[in-house]
């Protein structure tokens, strides 16, 4: 197998081995059902469902989400430095939250600066390497957390938490930057 055309065959076996798992998978799923098989008309009749659809968001709470936005924006501009995580999102209503994650290039030590408006509380929580939670932090909607976190090379990650996720949307917001020092 060494030489000019010596890994030739293998190359081309191996890329006929994956063409054939493709079709396979494709195929299995290929099945033809006589007109009388209840099992045809079953899988008629659920296809003919229409998809779940999530509520729209009505003028008065896009107007609110644009000022939370907007007020948001203020919390967070007092975050300096760059920003390894600049994220924000819906705080209320169906599908709430938000999850970001980057890599840490250089470990050192980093300001995780959150806020929120709309709501009187959400929770932020940050992910790091070798620690399943490094910090939860509980905001008070009504001002700006701040705290300063040491972090290894490795990736870190932010999320949104609420305690009702399936509450009605209201327009508050949350967000989360995580700066070098």
């Amino acid at each position: 197998m060494s030489g000019r055309r010596g890994t030739r065959p293998v190359r081309n076996a191996a890329a006929v081995a994956v063409l054939c798992l493709l079709l396979s998978g494709g195929l299995a799923a290929c099945t033809y059902q006589g007109a009388g098989d209840p099992a045809r008309t079953a899988a008629t009749e659920q296809s003919s469902r229409p998809a779940p659809s999530v509520p729209t968001k009505g003028p008065e709470i896009l107007d609110a989400e644009k000022r939370n936005y907007a007020e948001l924006q203020k919390r967070l501009a007092t975050a300096r430095g760059p920003a390894l995580i600049d994220d924000s999102g819906p705080a209320d209503g169906p599908g709430v939250g938000f999850s970001k994650t980057a890599k840490v290039t250089t470990a050192g030590r980093y300001t995780v600066t959150a806020a929120c408006a709309g709501i009187p509380n959400a929770q932020m929580v940050i992910f790091a390497p070798g620690s399943k939670q490094l910090l939860s932090l509980d905001l008070d909607c009504s001002g700006v957390s701040s705290q300063v976190v040491e972090l290894e090379d490795g990736y870190v990650g932010a999320a949104l938490m609420r305690h009702d996720p399936n509450g009605p949307w209201t327009g508050a917001v949350a967000g989360v930057r995580i700066t070098a020092e």
